[in-house]
């Protein structure tokens, strides 16, 4: 028996499938694998950073449905569905779990409006359209044979890293490679100073570079849905340079990796792509996976590194590339988001 384990992303709708979440979670580490989630009620825009890197990391996903399109994200879209969009979009091996008639459940865990029973609906028909194989369960038996029977399935047609317990391997070359790997850290970081010093002796003037109240068109790539139907297209929104700031300045008080700078310029676009997309598809009823286009965000982060807002951080045994706004950065984002005092008017 291999002592392999493997990571198991859930997405599932919260109190509607209570029991069936506990087999699944039950169920899983007979099987090898290590069941991880968000719980459905700590969702919130700043959660799906945490969500995205917890599908990162997993080496398979699992979608549970029931008889809910779950709870709503600001762009309309519900979180599960969020979870399969990015899932699918990282190639993620997944299983998907659909309940065989949802109808057929008690009403207290079926969708409450029209608006989510459409959704519901529609979500259904985008997985049937875009899955060849999708298992169907009625109960929480089904389930538990459903995972015995095609989780390993899963495994062996789509093998993955997963992770062994540390020391199973040779203690003498674990070192050597722990030493070897210490002593690379250090030589790119040495390389990294000595890079940012010569980029300081010669940089070039912040003089006519665009800057606070003025606005950059932002692209952006985004899947869009209309009557069930799914694209991927294209969009832009204009935003201030004070505003794409505002939107990521707040977290870098610290050193951060560089994909929070992203992370959070993509939530911002998050209240206004819908709009932006139906000028354009106005039928459009929902937007989901936002990702700024890499040329936009690599001119607006060295934008802000230009303009001296922004710093780069080494971070030692940290292979990214970490930011955090300089002094003056710090006193430029406090001056555009600090709230002035209303000095009242005497009466006459």
């Amino acid at each position: 028996m291999t002592d392999k384990r493997y990571q198991v992303f859930i997405s599932a709708t919260y109190s509607d499938l209570r029991e069936e979440r506990a087999v699944v979670t039950q169920t899983l580490p007979a099987l090898g694998c290590l069941p991880t989630t968000l719980e459905q009620h700590n969702q919130s825009l700043g959660a799906m950073v945490a969500i995205r890197r917890q599908i990162d990391e997993s080496d398979y996903y699992l979608l549970l449905l029931g008889s809910r399109y779950g709870s709503l994200m600001p762009s309309g879209v519900s979180y599960i569905h969020m979870e399969y969009v990015y899932a699918a979009t990282k190639q993620k091996p997944m299983l998907i779990l659909m309940h065989e008639s949802p109808d057929t459940r008690p009403p207290e865990v079926q969708e409450k409006t029209v608006e989510g029973r459409l959704k519901f609906g529609d979500f259904r028909k985008l997985l049937q359209r875009e899955r060849d194989s999708i298992l169907y369960w009625r109960n929480a038996r089904d389930l538990e044979m459903l995972l015995q029977q095609f989780t390993p399935e899963l495994i062996r047609r789509h093998p993955a890293a997963g992770w062994i317990r540390v020391g199973k391997g040779n203690p003498d070359k674990l070192f050597e490679i722990q030493k070897e790997t210490e002593q690379l850290r250090q030589r790119v970081q040495e390389l990294e100073q000595e890079r940012e010093k010569w980029l300081r002796s010669s940089a070039l003037s912040s003089e006519g570079l665009a800057k606070g109240e003025d606005v950059f068109e932002v692209q952006y790539k985004c899947r869009a849905y209309a009557g069930g139907n799914c694209q991927d297209i294209y969009s832009k929104s204009r935003l201030s340079w004070n505003e794409l700031l505002v939107s990521f300045g707040p977290h870098l008080l610290q050193p951060q990796p560089e994909d929070i700078i992203l992370a959070k310029i993509n939530e911002r676009l998050q209240g206004c792509a819908l709009q932006d997309v139906q000028r354009e598809y106005p039928k459009t009823h929902a937007v989901v996976d936002i990702q700024v286009t890499s040329l936009c965000f690599n001119t607006i982060k060295m934008q802000f590194l230009s303009l001296g807002l922004l710093q780069k951080v080494a971070r030692p045994g940290d292979q990214r590339l970490w930011m955090q706004l300089t002094a003056p950065g710090e006193r430029y984002m406090a001056n555009v988001i600090n709230v002035r005092r209303v000095t009242s008017r005497p009466a006459s």
